[in-house]
């Protein structure tokens, strides 16, 4: 008898005592809500070559909001996922943010940025790009 009740328990009872993935628990930087979408757009305004700071500025608000921040200022980084799970799962957050940022894009400037390895060289590279352009723009006035 005593065996059947210690085998008999739910199953909310035997996941609660599980380990939670750090993209199942909500307080990982890993974790990705089910409801995340590569397709989601987290800004109305495209980048364009002359909205840059606001862009920016829409985008760490975005990003700091699903607690994505990390992953495009350099506080979230790969050499943080040790065991291969957390390998898979910072891939997985890094291919999303990638998405994201790239959704976020005028289509001719996500041409110069596709092929980066990681959402920081993404936003590194479009801060970079459009810095040097807005630069050579005032030089000219």
């Amino acid at each position: 008898m005593e065996n059947r009740d210690q085998t008999s328990q739910s199953p909310s009872q035997s996941t609660a005592h599980r380990e939670l993935s750090p993209m199942e628990d909500s307080k990982s930087p890993f974790f990705l809500h089910h409801g995340e979408s590569l397709g989601a757009i987290l800004v109305t305004k495209p980048l364009t070559e002359d909205n840059y700071p606001t862009w920016a500025r829409a985008m760490r608000m975005a990003l700091d909001a699903k607690s994505k921040l990390g992953f495009v200022d350099g506080s979230i980084t790969t050499s943080m996922a040790i065991i291969p799970l957390e390998k898979i799962t910072w891939s997985k957050n890094n291919s999303m943010i990638s998405s994201w940022i790239s959704n976020s894009v005028s289509p001719h400037i996500t041409a110069s940025v596709i092929y980066r390895n990681s959402a920081l060289e993404v936003w590194n590279s479009l801060r970079n790009c459009i810095s040097q352009a807005n630069g050579q723009w005032i030089s000219q006035l």
